[in-house]
């Protein structure tokens, strides 16, 4: 199967969808990991910006114009993937503090007396707001974690979303 056979797979869903990324999987995968570790991340970094790339190309295939070679345009969210989660990494660094378990309680125990009516729903909302904006960022994830938050088993997640444990 093509590239191109790839895209065409994604792109009429079903069966059709499931044995192409299957393929996309086996061609795409082993150099993307070489790629991403190439740049400078760890090993679980690199699984996560590939499954990021896959998801882009999966939601991107119907878009894909076919002027270009389509691993070409594959390559080019992986590398877009990559950049962008260095990008956050940087980001984050440079914002990340330290904070030990005293000064945890510490914060923990002003946010509660200067805030009483709302700091046992302030976690809670914090929560379900984060959880939205993951859900609308990355939905194949969002519900991978809510169905593990139901106490699914990983298998059993992986069969619903139709992938390997």
């Amino acid at each position: 199967m093509t590239e191109e056979e790839i895209v065409e797979g994604i792109c009429k869903g079903g069966r059709a969808l499931d044995a192409a990324v299957k393929v996309l999987y086996q061609i795409m995968a082993q150099p993307m990991l070489r790629h991403f570790i190439h740049l400078g991340v760890s090993g679980d970094e690199a699984k996560d910006i590939l499954q990021d790339t896959f998801v882009k190309i999966v939601g991107a295939a119907p878009s894909f114009s076919g002027t270009g070679k389509a691993s070409s345009w594959m390559w080019q969210i992986a590398r877009n993937s990559a950049l962008d989660f260095l990008d956050r990494r940087s980001r984050l660094g440079k914002h990340e503090v330290a904070v030990n378990d005293d000064q945890w309680q510490m914060l923990s125990e002003t946010t509660a007396a200067s805030e009483p009516s709302r700091a046992i729903g302030s976690i809670d909302e914090c929560v379900s707001a984060g959880l939205l904006k993951f859900a609308k960022d990355s939905p194949e994830r969002a519900l991978a974690l809510s169905l593990q938050m139901e106490g699914e088993s990983i298998g059993e997640i992986g069969k619903r979303i139709g992938r390997s444990v």
